[in-house]
This record gives structure tokens, sequence and C-alpha cells, in this order.
């Protein structure tokens, strides 16, 4: 059971471009969850705010009042960013985490067609995930980071490994996206029983799911699918998800470049274990 002192009782937080619209979709029509009208609160990812004497009033004014009803709320950028994941423990430890995953090298598409299509991203895809180191500048959190991240974002082992050990596994659900528009009722059973809820009916729907109007290449698929390949075996070990079906884990779709041709290696990113420093609050 949660405790009925305010707070946040659930969070789904990642991965961007993995389905979490669809989940908050569905989950907003469960008679004992209260989730806010809008979704990405973008409340403990913002670094505005003080978090020496955080102030979560103004937040928790923005879900419905329901007797009965959990508090949940979905912003697929706590997983990624800065201190996110620490600060969402130290408003509640006992929180629930859900989280969903897709094939790196298509969320990392999926990504970039979000920025081409709202006018922040002037270059091509494969021009994008090359240039992408550069455009990062290490130990930074600003909009540049939310916006050309494609690479970086997809490096999910490193991503829970941070995860597990802010929050015992007990309190994590993780799930792939295809498991959701695959297997939409056992699916939201799963997430109805984690969260300690009854089983209700929530019918299946068709939520934007940004096809892309071109296929990634396969050089491009084979250079990410290459970054990927240990970290990818990372994820599915601490996970427990089987990701074989994903075509980036497909060894035959990496390739290692000729001499003299520049290869991406992981240390180039530092991905979420350079820039998300463990806060020494949290155990």
């Amino acid at each position: 059971m949660f405790a009925s002192q305010p707070r946040l009782d659930f969070a789904v937080v990642g991965v961007q471009k993995a389905g979490t619209t669809a989940l908050f979709h569905f989950l907003s029509q469960h008679s004992r969850i209260a989730m806010p009208g809008d979704k990405e609160l973008h409340f403990f990812d913002d670094d505005r705010r003080c978090w020496a004497r955080p102030d979560y009033r103004d937040y928790l004014s923005r879900f419905p009042r329901r007797r009965g009803a959990i508090r949940g709320e979905a912003t697929p950028s706590y997983i990624w960013w800065p201190n996110a994941l620490e600060r969402l423990w130290l408003h509640n430890p006992h929180v629930r985490i859900i989280a969903l995953f897709r094939d790196p090298v298509a969320r990392a598409h999926a990504h970039w067609r979000m920025s081409r299509a709202n006018g922040r991203e002037p270059l091509d895809f494969s021009s994008a995930i090359r240039a992408e180191r550069g455009r990062l500048p290490a130990g930074t959190a600003d909009d540049g980071r939310r916006h050309y991240s494609y690479v970086e974002r997809g490096f999910y082992g490193a991503q829970v490994e941070r995860l597990l050990s802010i929050f015992p596994r007990s309190q994590v659900l993780m799930l792939r996206q295809d498991d959701l528009a695959q297997h939409h009722g056992e699916t939201l059973a799963r997430v109805f029983d984690f969260l300690g809820l009854e089983r209700e009916y929530v019918a299946p729907d068709r939520i934007f799911d940004g096809a892309a109007d071109l296929p990634v290449s396969a050089a491009d698929e084979a250079f990410l699918a290459n970054a990927y390949a240990a970290d990818l075996e990372r994820f599915s070990a601490l996970s427990r998800l089987d990701v074989s079906r994903w075509p980036s884990a497909d060894p035959d779709r990496r390739i290692i470049a000729p001499d003299g041709c520049q290869t991406f290696r992981r240390e180039s990113f530092g991905g979420v274990t350079s820039i998300m420093p463990l806060s020494s609050g949290v155990p």
C-alpha cells in the first residue's frame, strides 16, 4: 500500500521515444490513478530549482485529487538527466519506477526526427550522430544536451546500472516498447499488478508513433550498432529483458571501420557515467 501523505507514488522515467506517451495515455484511464493533464512535468530534471530545500507544493498541485487514487507522472528524461533520479529518491525513496526501452538505433532516429520536426536540428541524421560528441560539452546540462543527445541516450546499460544503484529492483519495472505495442492487455496487467492496483480494462489505441519518412541507412545503422554493442550486452544482463530481436543486437549489422577511418568509441561520449554523478545523499 502507498502512504497517504502527499508525494509521488510512481514515475515513468524513460526512455524518450519508447512508448511513454502511449503508456501515459493508458494509465490515465485507470480509475485509481491520478495523473496530471500534461505529460512530462519536468520537475526533477529542472536545474533551476533550489534542490537544497525543494518545494514540492507547485508540483503536487498539478495532480488531480481523487480519494483512493495514487499519483503518477511520465517524464522520460528522468532516467538520463543529471541528478533527476537522486532528486526523485529524496522526494520519495519508496516511489515505484517504470521504464520502457526500444532498440537504441531506432530510438536515436526517432529523437532526431522529433528535433527536425521542431525546427531545432539543421543536420541530417548521419551528420548529427557523428557530430554529437562536439555538440555536447562534457559536464554541462543545457538545452543542447536535451535536444542533440541522439546517441548518448541510447546507452541503456549505464542508465539502468545507475537506476538500480538508487532504487531496489523490487521498485523497478522495465519493459520493452514492443511489449506494450504487441501485448497490450498483458503488459498493462503487469503494470497494474506492479502498482498494487486492480486490473482494469483499457482499450488499445494507436498513439502517435512517429513513423519514419526515411529508413536509417545501412552505414548509419552499423555505426550505431557497433557503438552500442558492449553496452547493449550490459543492458540485457541488468534489465533481464530479451533484446535479441532488436536489429542493433544482430552482430551482422556491426562493422569495423577500415584503417584511417574514424571509429566510434564508447568512451567518446562518456554517457551517463560522466555527466550524472551519483549524489552522496543517496545510498
